[in-house]
């Protein structure tokens, strides 16, 4: 072979056609390898050149003469790469053509179709080997902070004349052997980077997978800095509705994780953040992406809401209501509350304002209110605490129902904390007559030695104590206003309950406690109920019903409960058993049963009692004096005249 020669060309003819020229050769005088075709580049998108690599090609004689077959028979064949011809006649003679990526070259001359061929013909046959060579490609996407590395591998075809037997028509068929070939470099992917502009620094890892690959590749080979968007302004809110209690100790009361979320007058409710701009980026070109800056929060306030700075407090004790439409916050405080069911899901209610219950008070649930309750059905062993009236539309049955009574919930501390102060008083005298036989100042007596003593005092009944002291410190009231609440449950705990924390420093200490407990007490216990509040069902039973005003059962009547109306009680129904009271007058149209039992029907020594029917059994108080019905009377009438009961 002679040396061979690279020529590039619009297509890979016109290439060989100039590499003949250059050689002055003829098409069977060389071999031809097609490095590559022509067409479009994935990376630039502008089009390729063809490029050919030509070798001359020196034969021996007695290879390119035709021989004729031995066989005798006619036809055109192939073996061994060379063509044999065999005449059957000079009238009939064998065709030959060129398959593909064959080319068949006649007297010199390479055809194209199927031609006809004697014995006297000389005739080869040339393969076309093929090269693609890898395709890659470099897309930036993501404002150009990343950029797309997409590679294509090569193929190399190589081929080889397959043999035939004679045929009258031959067509040149080439056996193909395809192979996968990855000619990218690191150095040609650096380089289109470079001429993209790209300025941030390639993945290692891309870069050495992309040029080892055999299947179509893609990842990101550079990474600019992303964007970061600002974030809106918002609305933190500011109250606690955890309901866990000082010595739950982990545990919960989910019947105090209520879905509302209920403030005080003045309380602050909820905090304005403001926005935070955004950080700008950098693209994988080095230039700057621009971020996105945090809205302004669009805040509509309601009627029963004070902004101030940027803290939100409420003007009404209620529910919070905080909603979000159209980007738009709205924050607003109900003074009234209105709910579908009060059960384990709403968990316990406690409301400074009016409340309508749709449906039912369930079992186990408590719902306490300052205002009036609208109960649309039943209360089912559950309690009920209102400051102005309650109208129950269903039946009451094993339930507590107060109205009129209701103390505020610092109030409720006041009175517990009343029935503690008689022996914090014994404990400070006690710890007072220990300094004196010791002659010693009550500021040397530490924490710990007031624990040891308190033990000694109260002998075997400091563990009934504690109990009591317990319940204290564990009350929660979830509307209490004054703070000083937690820290003095928080102190005696420590004292009484909590063996490692000695609560106080000193004897003195412990007696400024007490004064402070007093002071507390005082300031908060309860004043006198007003009596214009009412109660008013169709039907009660086993039930405690208790109202500062007028009860009214409007309905079936009363059945086993225990009733006290600070006015007047006022029964359409039929009352049987349990306890009735009223102070100033009651009215009841059927009382007691038939079959007997005892009723009891009291009232004060100015009250009144009227009954319709009164069955045997029943027992008339007024005053201090009561009077035993042996029989059933009708149209009943009982009071005091003079100082002296009188039934008619």
């Amino acid at each position: 072979m002679g040396k061979a020669i690279t020529v590039r060309g619009k297509s890979v003819e016109q290439a060989v056609e100039t590499a003949l020229d250059i050689l002055c050769l003829d098409l069977s005088d060389v071999h031809i390898h097609v490095n590559k075709t022509a067409e479009s580049s994935g990376f630039t998108g502008a089009s390729r050149f063809a490029e050919v690599t030509v070798t001359p090609v020196r034969y021996n004689a007695p290879t390119t003469d035709l021989l004729i077959s031995e066989s005798g028979q006619a036809g055109v064949r192939i073996t061994g790469g060379r063509v044999e011809v065999h005449e059957a006649s000079a009238n009939v003679l064998p065709s030959i053509e060129a398959g593909t990526g064959v080319l068949v070259i006649v007297n010199g001359e390479k055809i194209d179709g199927r031609r006809k061929i004697s014995e006297s013909d000389i005739v080869h046959i040339r393969t076309i080997d093929e090269l693609t060579r890898a395709q890659l490609s470099i897309t930036v996407r993501e404002q150009g902070a990343l950029a797309l590395l997409t590679v294509s591998p090569g193929k190399k075809v190589t081929r080889t004349v397959k043999d035939s037997g004679y045929e009258h028509n031959l067509t040149v068929v080439a056996e193909e052997i395809h192979e996968i070939v990855n000619d990218c470099s690191q150095q040609m992917i650096r380089e289109a980077c470079a001429q993209l502009g790209i300025s941030a620094p390639l993945d290692k890892r891309v870069l050495w997978e992309a040029c080892e690959t055999v299947v179509p590749y893609e990842a990101i080979i550079a990474r600019g800095i992303f964007p970061k968007p600002g974030l809106d302004g918002d609305v933190e809110v500011q109250i606690d509705v955890d309901g866990i209690t000082l010595a739950d100790e982990g545990k919960v009361n989910y019947r105090e994780q209520a879905s509302m979320q209920l403030v005080q007058d003045g309380q602050l409710v909820a905090a304005v953040l403001p926005p935070i701009p955004g950080q700008s980026g950098e693209d994988v070109f080095g230039n700057e992406i621009m971020a996105e800056d945090g809205q302004t929060a669009a805040i509509r306030l309601g009627k029963n809401v004070t902004k101030t700075g940027n803290h939100i407090f409420a003007n009404c004790s209620g529910n919070l209501v905080l909603e979000r439409t159209d980007n738009v916050i709205f924050i607003d405080i109900a003074d009234s509350l209105e709910m579908d069911e009060v059960n384990f899901a709403s968990g316990n209610i406690h409301f400074d304002g009016d409340v309508t219950v749709k449906g039912s008070v369930s079992q186990g649930c408590l719902l306490e209110v300052t205002g009036a309750v609208e109960i649309g059905g039943e209360v089912s062993k559950a309690e009920v605490y209102a400051g102005k009236s309650v109208h129950v539309a269903g039946h009451v049955s094993s339930s507590t129902i107060e109205v009129g009574q209701q103390q505020s919930a610092d109030a409720k501390y006041a009175v517990e904390l009343e029935t503690l102060l008689p022996i914090l008083n014994k404990l400070g005298a006690f710890i007072q007559d220990i300094g004196a036989l010791r002659e010693v100042e009550l500021s040397t007596l530490d924490g710990q030695d007031l624990k040891k003593l308190f033990r000694i005092g109260f002998g075997d009944k400091y563990s009934s104590f504690q109990e009591q002291l317990q319940t204290f410190a564990q009350r929660r009231e979830p509307i209490a206003t004054d703070p000083d609440w937690n820290e003095l449950q928080t102190i005696l705990y420590s004292i009484f309950v909590n063996t490692m924390n000695p609560g106080v420093k000193d004897g003195l200490e412990f007696l400024d406690l007490i004064s402070k407990a007093q002071q507390l007490a005082v300031s908060h216990l309860p004043k006198e109920t007003v009596t214009s509040s009412r109660l008013r069902m169709p039907y009660a039973v086993n039930s405690t019903l208790n109202c500062a005003g007028t009860i009214e059962i409007i309905g079936n009547g009363l059945a086993q409960c225990k009733v006290h109306a600070q006015l007047d009680l006022l029964a359409e129904g039929v009352c049987r058993g349990g306890e009735l009271v009223a102070d100033r007058h009651v009215s009841i149209r059927e009382c007691g049963s038939k079959r007997g039992g005892q009723t009891i029907v009291r009232t004060k020594e100015a009250g009144s009692i009227v009954i319709g029917i009164a069955h045997a059994g029943t027992v008339l108080i007024v005053g201090d004096q009561s009077y035993h019905l042996s029989e059933t009377l009708i149209g009943v009438t009982a009071k005091l005249q003079n100082g002296v009961l009188t039934v008619r």
